[in-house]
């Protein structure tokens, strides 16, 4: 009897994660973002998938690829509304969809979006950023996110 290979490829977690919470909507919070001097957000041609309850939901995904500071940030949406089919005859709601909401990183679900950072990034130039996250009146907060903590975290991998 064959025994089956188990490949394990290690997960780069060389990049920083800042999870924020604002009632933006994506292309909103994405425009206030291109007015800081950090970023130049483009939404992506795809977006983050992911396989929740048998469906693959798909999360909204800019990035900003900066070839002259060798760095490539993202901003992720955290949640995704989806449609869900019920099939019960025996219903409430007569075979109708009903629309449920999903977390790309759902032990962090009260946070609305991801800012990735991938790259060379100064320290310098973090705590001008954080100072200007902070600032911006769209943002109700905002964190640091220590990646090793995160269960969910093969959700970040695109």
């Amino acid at each position: 009897m064959k025994t089956p290979l188990i490949l394990k490829v290690p997960l780069d977690l060389n990049y920083l994660l800042i999870a924020i919470r604002s009632k933006l909507d994506d292309y909103q919070f994405a425009y206030f973002l291109n007015k800081s001097p950090f970023f130049f957000f483009k939404r992506r041609e795809s977006d983050v998938p992911s396989i929740i309850n048998k469906k693959k939901i798909y999360f909204s995904t800019f990035e900003d690829l900066n070839n002259e500071l060798k760095r490539t940030s993202f901003l992720i949406s955290n949640n995704s509304i989806y449609e869900d089919e019920v099939n019960n005859s025996m219903n409430l709601f007569n075979n109708k969809s009903i629309f449920n909401t999903a977390f790309l990183i759902p032990e962090l679900k009260e946070f609305d979006y991801f800012i990735k950072l991938v790259g060379v990034w100064k320290k310098q130039e973090l705590i001008e950023l954080k100072k200007h996250l902070q600032q911006m009146k769209c943002i109700e907060s905002e964190t640091d996110i220590d990646l090793k903590t995160l269960r969910s975290i093969d959700n970040l991998v695109f």
